[in-house]
């Protein structure tokens, strides 16, 4: 008897041994449930992306660091890479990575899987992700279905050239200002110097220009929106701005970095001084909040996070919520924002390593990225973006021909319509 209890003993802690060895034979689920084990087989997810953003090497490399048997390729918008022809050919990637406003051609193709399931599944916590960023990609899901997650968040603010301030005696920009200070100041040091000009404040475009009113360009019934109050207050801003003798209007951010524009009004490009500084060609640069509009205090340009999606077409849809849960954990999250990404989770502790691994950072404002909320998103249509071709040439017509800008966005209204109901038509 007592030779078999010792037997049983043996067993029993070889048992255990043996038990603890297979939960640790493989990767677990996202959500960190250590007895719901994942299968690590290889097996490579292609990711769509809209372009070949920097953060895509990140992407892939930790991903490969923490699960070495998935293979991230990504696949980068272009001629015969577009999604419809990518659907036709059998072979639309897995994941995507796209910005929350441009969903619906994604949508017309039934390329997005809603995440509910797998969220619930997994038992991913969506209480961790930027409330504001969540309800934007939700205002896609017309029966509530979620079709992304926010993987980071974008955000405007205003840059300036300290040395053409320097340069011209007048004092930097300030957090706080609104659009009229941010013109006034821009007419101080609007000039030609030695045969060169010099812009005060390229204010962008006519998309940005609204962005954070948070209007929409079209509305339910699906008729252009552009005669709305919150339109005109931006056209007649940017009237103001490129009206000021010699304050011609740029393209973003080029003329900033040649150095003759003094403020630019912009998204992210914390990535290009930091290029600058590594080429040993830095600019005396620094940034402050985006200036407001009366009619929309205290907000930033909207809402525009980047996200991550599981296409409808994905053979290996676990294998790819599995990469977005881990993208979307703090353990990545406290990497990205130190490369001056703006985290897409609401804890505070991230931000106070914001940007620290980027040299070009040190010294600057880097509060003035978080000193305004985002305004939120506007309900986006599949006609925006013919609304948006007819405001911007109206605001051609308003600079250049001195159209009024009442008059303006009334032909505009008009002739977007007739072109919606065109394109309705099809």
């Amino acid at each position: 008897m007592k030779h078999f209890g010792h037997t049983v003993l043996i067993v029993v802690l070889i048992a255990v041994i043996l038990s603890g060895c297979g939960k640790s034979a493989g990767p677990v689920s996202p959500s960190g449930d250590e007895n719901k084990p994942i299968v690590a087989e290889p097996v490579t997810l292609t990711l769509y992306m809209p372009a070949a953003f920097p953060i895509q090497e990140y992407i892939v490399s930790a991903v490969k660091k923490k699960y070495p048997h998935i293979t991230l390729q990504p696949v980068v918008r272009g001629a015969g890479k577009l999604p419809q022809e990518l659907v036709s050919a059998g072979s639309f990637p897995d994941l995507i990575y796209q910005s929350t406003p441009w969903y619906a051609e994604l949508l017309d193709l039934n390329l997005l899987h809603d995440l509910n399931e797998l969220v619930k599944k997994n038992k991913l916590d969506l209480a961790k992700l930027d409330p504001l960023a969540l309800d934007a990609i939700k205002m896609w899901g017309a029966k509530g279905e979620l079709y992304a997650l926010p993987f980071y968040r974008n955000f405007g603010v205003l840059y300036y050239n300290k040395d053409l301030f320097d340069k011209f005696g007048v004092s930097y920009p300030k957090d706080g200002m609104t659009w009229e200070e941010a013109a006034e100041l821009a007419r101080k040091v609007t000039r030609t110097d030695g045969g060169t000009e010099y812009r005060g404040l390229d204010a962008s475009g006519t998309y940005e220009g609204v962005s954070q009113m948070s209007a929409n360009f079209v509305n339910e019934a699906g008729k252009a929106n552009l005669q709305a109050e919150s339109f005109v207050a931006a056209l007649n801003n940017l009237k103001t701005i490129y009206g000021i003798p010699g304050n011609k209007r740029g393209k973003n951010m080029q003329d900033f970095y040649k150095g003759t524009v003094a403020m630019s009004a912009f998204w992210n490009v914390l990535g290009n001084f930091e290029d600058m500084y590594k080429k040993g060609t830095p600019m005396n640069w620094d940034m402050v909040a985006m200036p407001t509009y009366k009619q929309a205090p205290g907000r930033s340009y909207q809402v525009d996070s980047h996200n991550l999606s599981i296409s409808t077409l994905s053979k290996h849809k676990e294998a790819a919520f599995q990469v977005i849960a881990y993208l979307t954990s703090k353990e990545v999250q406290a990497e990205i924002v130190k490369d001056g990404y703006v985290s897409a989770l609401t804890d505070p502790e991230l931000e106070k390593t914001f940007g620290s691994n980027m040299q070009s950072l040190k010294g600057k404002n880097i509060q003035a990225i978080f000193k305004l909320k985002s305004a939120p998103l506007y309900k986006v249509t599949k006609y925006d973006p013919t609304a948006q071709e007819f405001l911007e040439k109206a605001l051609n017509e308003v600079l250049t021909d001195g159209k009024d800008v009442n008059t303006a966005l009334r032909e505009a209204n008009e002739k977007a319509n007739q072109k919606i109901e065109t394109v309705k038509v099809k």
